[in-house]
């Protein structure tokens, strides 16, 4: 059986059944402030879906990454059967069926190296207590490679026209900003009322902010509870560019 999926639907939906919305930046919004997915794997014994709850971060380029114990059930599934999909809400608490959610499909693969370690350092900068298991030595970051999207954005407003494209950022020419990520983080955090300054326009959050990832198109911050996206005003592929535009 194949593993290449493209349509999330057989048939697709129809346009006068939708109301009209930006499926593209909603999905985007979605993907950079949600901390929690729901991860649902197949069982590799009797094949069967098994779902999980786990932290949700994101690359600089987009990539979804999640973290997974080698021991773990859905890390298991995972080696044996790529195949999964995550499912992305923001109901807050509220009726679910009528807030926004996004579910993505496609294969996951373990990352090693130098892009397991700084997914991991970027992991780490997001859930600030996640030190006590992201050292254990049995730890996996996993990178989602997105096959197909559906978006909710509530009732009537559907998508499934989006592609992994629509969610990523381009990186190239920004090599010397990325290799530079984490010295770029330290320098901001030696300075907190640039932080503070940054994040002054966020409404109706608490908590001290602290810039998780930095690619050309923004910033991801993280506080305690909540996941906030800043984005430049302008294309930032340098170091000095960036200072600059902060400065």
């Amino acid at each position: 059986m194949s593993h290449r999926m493209k349509l999330v639907r057989e048939t697709p939906l129809e346009q006068n059944e939708v109301e009209p919305f930006g499926p593209r930046d909603l999905a985007r919004r979605i993907l950079r402030t949600t901390r929690q997915i729901s991860l649902a794997t197949l069982d590799r014994n009797k094949g069967f879906p098994y779902s999980a709850v786990t932290n949700l971060s994101v690359e600089p380029d987009g990539a979804i990454v999640f973290y997974g114990a080698a021991i773990s059930h859905h890390s298991r599934n995972i080696m044996a059967d790529p195949r999964v999909s995550v499912t992305l809400s923001q109901s807050e608490g509220r009726d679910v069926l009528r807030d926004r959610r996004m579910t993505l499909i496609g294969t996951a693969h373990r990352l090693d190296g130098i892009a397991f370690e700084r997914a991991k350092n970027r992991y780490r900068r997001k859930f600030f207590r996640s030190s006590k298991y992201l050292d254990l030595a049995d730890s996996c970051m996993f990178k989602l490679n997105v096959e197909a999207i559906h978006l909710n954005g509530g009732p009537a407003r559907y998508s499934d026209s989006l592609s992994a494209e629509d969610l990523s950022v381009d990186l190239r020419g920004a090599e010397a900003l990325l290799e530079q990520e984490e010295t770029l983080i330290a320098h901001f955090e030696r300075f907190p009322n640039k932080i503070k300054m940054l994040t002054s326009d966020i409404n109706g959050v608490r908590g001290r902010w602290h810039i998780a990832t930095i690619d050309p198109e923004g910033m991801d911050l993280a506080s305690e509870t909540e996941f906030h996206r800043l984005s430049f005003s302008q294309r930032v592929t340098t170091p000095a560019t960036l200072l600059g535009l902060l400065s």
